[in-house]
């Protein structure tokens, strides 16, 4: 064979093995639920207090449990940075009133005014729990909602 067939015939595996990986990332495989399973997963991760590992954790996650690396990925955004303050402070309070029964003992600007370390030191415990539980009602909810739009839409891609 000659080099120029050798290149063609690469050129041809090496398309085909990207066409692949491709679909499988996109979820073209995946079952709707499966693929609202990694969202809900993705945002489970999304709403844990460990800031700067969500990333880490959630594609560990998506490798342990053989779910789709792209939709877990989407369903982290829950975290991204205009809402983050958003869900940090969701689950804070939402910690605080399953733990001690009350809202956060402290104002808006309190809490703006503390260095980041000492509010985790002393709402460490509150973030975990309502980071936790938030994580798991929005996961389910927009893992749902996944599942439900993808179906809707490989049905309305199906030929009659």
């Amino acid at each position: 064979m000659s080099t120029e067939g050798r290149i063609a015939l690469w050129r041809a595996r090496f398309r085909a093995g990207v066409r692949v990986r491709f679909e499988q990332l996109s979820g073209a495989s995946e079952t709707p639920r499966r693929l609202g399973v990694a969202v809900a997963v993705g945002v489970l991760c999304g709403c844990s207090p460990f800031l700067g590992f969500q990333t880490l954790i959630a594609v560990g996650a998506a490798f342990l449990f053989r779910l789709n690396k792209l939709a877990v990925l989407i369903g982290l955004q829950i975290s991204v940075p205009p809402i983050t303050p958003l869900v940090v402070l969701a689950s804070l309070e939402l910690g605080e009133l399953l733990i001690r029964g009350q809202h956060i003992p402290l104002t808006l600007s309190q809490l703006r005014a503390m260095p980041a370390k000492e509010l985790m030191a002393r709402f460490f415990v509150d973030l975990s729990v309502g980071g936790l539980v938030l994580g798991i009602v929005l996961g389910l909810v927009f893992g749902a909602i996944t599942e439900r739009w993808i179906t809707r839409r490989r049905a309305r891609a199906r030929p009659a």
